[in-house]
């Protein structure tokens, strides 16, 4: 399963119950790295400011190191499927699939 499938799934138990409860620290991290790449590629003009609150929590939690590389490949997973459906189908999908992160 593709980790944009895995995060829409456990996006919604995330926001009820934190990072550290409902997913692993890094798949969120993930995520986040993914989104914010859609905000740049997408010129989404608004990200949740609990998300960025939350990865930042996050990030200290599993260090610097671990954190930057789960980030990293979180905007490389937007590039992916950007490359496969194009730009303009990734960022729609993302406004669709995100609409209480970015906009």
């Amino acid at each position: 399963m593709k980790l944009s499938a895995i995060l829409v799934a456990l996006f919604p138990l995330t926001l009820a119950y934190g990072p550290a409860r409902a997913v692993d620290c890094t798949d969120f991290l993930r995520m986040h790295g993914m989104l914010r790449q859609a905000q740049a590629q997408c010129a989404f003009q608004s990200f949740n400011p609990e998300i960025v609150d939350m990865a930042r929590r996050c990030y200290n939690r599993v260090g610097s190191g671990k954190g930057a590389q789960a980030i990293r490949a979180g905007a490389k997973e937007f590039d992916y499927i950007a490359d496969l459906r194009g730009k303009d189908v990734t960022c729609a999908l993302i406004g669709r699939s995100f609409p209480m992160v970015i906009r």
